[in-house]
């Protein structure tokens, strides 16, 4: 049902910022559409549930399946977030 009053906004408690990557940073660079590399987080996530490596295919091809999207967007070797040593898909938690 629609409410006519929105709902009151609460702060966020107990977050952990896990990317900084700066201003000039857009959709492209975190949004995956290439090809899926063997050693990524999304490669190891689609072995576990029996696919082949010749049948990985590309980010755009299985961007219908949000657990491989999850695994890939951050995996532009050329991102760099400032709150991990070097660059790629790295954090810290």
């Amino acid at each position: 049902t629609m409410e006519l009053d929105l709902p009151q906004i609460k702060d966020i408690k107990d977050a952990y910022c896990l990317l900084n990557v700066g201003d000039s940073i857009t959709t492209d660079h975190i949004s995956p559409a290439g090809k899926i590399a063997k050693n990524s987080p999304a490669a190891r996530y689609l072995e576990s549930k029996g696919v082949t490596v010749k049948d990985f295919n590309t980010y755009g091809a299985r961007r219908g399946n949000d657990e491989v999207m999850a695994r890939g967007t951050f995996a532009n070797v050329r991102l760099m977030n400032k709150l991990a040593d070097g660059h790629g898909p790295k954090t810290l938690h």
